[in-house]
């Protein structure tokens, strides 16, 4: 009952429209030319606040999916074709998740579904209506068919910072870093 309840708090704490005006974590935005592309992404940035990224990621659904990032969907936007891990993923916006098996290497899951809209808060003032894209968090299985590729990734050492989770396109890799680990695939033009 503890797990579910702290799986609960950690997967859908920030999917509430109402607990999102309190939990203003901040954003990472990333933009990189890939191969004559330009490629951003919009992430949240969670900290670890002493926990291990294995105390948080142990709280994941049985589907062991996680949105990349916290509150808002993760989203990748490439100008043009690229190669990423060795899959071409076409000009166009994505959102991004990644699969973390209890054992094993992780995954990057680029899919084409933009998340789901919470709708409004009616009774807010026009400038606090909160109308932002939310990922499938626990649903994944219901858009795992709009999936533009899955993609292994390597894990190495993360150096610098990594109490808060940071997705970084250098050195022609998309680098996912938290907690002393880095999980990367390699990036390029198509």
């Amino acid at each position: 009952m503890t797990r579910f309840l702290l799986s609960a708090a950690l997967l859908s704490f920030s999917a509430s429209p109402a607990t999102a005006q309190f939990d203003q974590l901040p954003r990472g935005a990333v933009s990189a030319s890939v191969g004559g592309a330009e490629v951003t992404i919009d992430y949240g940035r969670p900290p670890l606040d002493g926990r291990t990224v294995d105390e948080l990621m142990s709280m994941l659904p049985d589907e062991r999916v996680w949105r990349a990032g916290e509150n808002q969907v993760t989203i990748l936007e490439t100008s043009a074709d690229i190669a990423l891990g060795g899959e071409t993923i076409p000009a166009g916006r994505y959102s991004l998740y990644l699969h973390i098996p209890m054992t094993g290497d992780w995954s990057l899951l680029v899919n084409r579904h933009q998340g789901i809209r919470l709708g409004d808060l009616s009774s807010q003032a026009p400038e606090e209506i909160w109308e932002e894209m939310w990922p499938m968090v626990g649903r994944y299985g219901q858009i795992a068919d709009q999936e533009e590729a899955r993609i292994p990734l390597s894990e190495t050492t993360a150096g610098g910072d990594s109490e808060v989770f940071e997705i970084a396109v250098e050195d022609g890799a998309l680098r996912f870093s938290w907690g002393g680990v880095a999980y990367s695939a390699p990036i390029g033009g198509s």
